[in-house]
């Protein structure tokens, strides 16, 4: 569920669906000769992120317009240019549809300068926006146990994503009636974006003794190869006529991301058949880059507006045969500098392990804050509340 306060009114979207998280098949090697005791091989498929949500947004602004902010861009561009198709999209497509006029002043024109055609009427401001997809990833793991008190694996990781997404903005006069007869706008935008990356992960466990195991893992830096392809369109709408003008790419826009390297340390301990686990993480969301010509001031940005996060993750176990109990909280960082967007989780979970087979049920309570920009530089305070219900089931061969 994702809540959206403005100008006070509050709107909660909700949305609810079934997936599957993962699935994977190990293989074991035995080894009984040699102090490698097992290799396992695995593949492997994660799902890492979904993006289906819808995000609503309504109120009475009594101050300002999103044609305001428009007539802002615009200021500097003479009505030739424009006329030309010259400009950025926005200008473009509000000159095309009558949203904006050059200013006269004393029936002289004012070239470079524009007004709103809407009246300063309070406007009734709405947004809906919903994206659907998701990251998944393809794993190749190999690990091995030495001696049975250092435990070493490796994994080649393909993510994959897909993302859509489809907003549309409305803006209409409180009052009806208005000299110029514009009475409502439509702002629209679509973006698709598709991409594949390579990954790899290496990670180590040494047992200490026969309750207390430590560990280490290091994750670089994801190469994604992404398309993306983008339109949008704005319609006014008069009293005797409807306007619509759309722009967008020519042909899908290609580029390359790297994402930060990941780090992270991690201990377990066993009190009797209580098992307590912690982890934590290290991510400097700064050293993320396009890795593309004329991103440069893209890259600045990246490295000026986030920061390096912590995350920490703590669990508990408790066997009660053949049950198994579980509890957890995990808490991630903010990546922006300015901004405290962290998350918490809250996990509880239980199962039943008899050895040939394992199943599990577990609810997870994810919460945290987040911010959206309507048109104008105040934002809009957002709450992201998300219940999960998993279910594992596992075979052993």
């Amino acid at each position: 569920a994702t809540k959206s306060y403005y100008n006070g009114n509050n709107l909660s979207a909700y949305k609810s669906e079934l997936s599957i998280a993962n699935l994977g098949l190990v293989f074991t090697i035995a080894q009984n000769n040699s102090d490698w005791k097992r290799i396992n091989l695995g593949i492997g498929w994660n799902q890492l992120a979904n993006y289906n949500n819808t995000l609503e947004i309504e109120g009475i602004n009594t101050q300002s317009s999103i044609v305001d902010r428009i007539v802002e861009l615009t200021n500097g561009t003479l009505t030739s240019e424009l006329t030309n198709g010259e400009g950025n999209y926005y200008s473009q497509m509000a000159w095309n549809t009558y949203l904006i006029d050059p200013l006269f002043n004393n029936n002289i024109l004012v070239d470079g300068e524009y007004v709103s055609n809407f009246s300063s009427n309070s406007k009734s401001q709405s947004k809906v926006t919903t994206s659907i997809g998701g990251m998944n990833e393809f794993v190749f793991s190999i690990g091995g146990s030495y001696q049975e008190k250092l435990y070493i694996g490796a994994t080649i990781g393909i993510p994959t994503f897909d993302y859509y997404e489809y907003s549309e903005y409305t803006e209409h006069d409180e009052i009806s009636d208005t000299s110029n007869n514009l009475r409502k706008m439509l702002f629209s935008e679509e973006i698709s974006t598709y991409g594949t990356g390579y990954n790899l992960k290496v990670g180590a466990i040494y047992r200490l003794s026969e309750q207390i195991k430590i560990g280490g893992a290091l994750h670089t830096p994801t190469f994604f190869s992404i398309e993306e392809d983008y339109n949008t369109s704005i319609t006014t709408f008069f009293k005797d006529s409807t306007l619509d003008y759309s722009m967008g790419y020519l042909t899908p826009f290609n580029y390359n991301l790297i994402t930060p390297l990941k780090a992270s340390i991690s201990a377990s301990t066993i009190f009797n058949n209580l098992l307590i686990s912690g982890e934590y993480e290290l991510i400097d969301y700064s050293t993320a880059e396009y890795f593309t010509a004329d991103f440069e001031n893209e890259n600045a940005t990246i490295a000026s507006i986030y920061q390096r996060t912590e995350n920490i993750k703590l669990g508990a176990e408790m066997t009660i045969k053949p049950f198994v109990l579980r509890a957890g909280y995990s808490k991630y960082g903010s990546a922006f500098v300015a901004k405290d967007f962290s998350r918490e989780n809250f996990s509880y979970g239980i199962g039943i392990n008899n050895g040939a087979y394992f199943i599990d049920v577990a609810y997870v309570l994810s919460q945290g804050a987040n911010e959206h920009l309507l048109y104008s530089e105040t934002p809009i305070s957002l709450v992201n509340t998300n219940h999960s219900l998993l279910f594992t089931l596992g075979f052993r061969y």
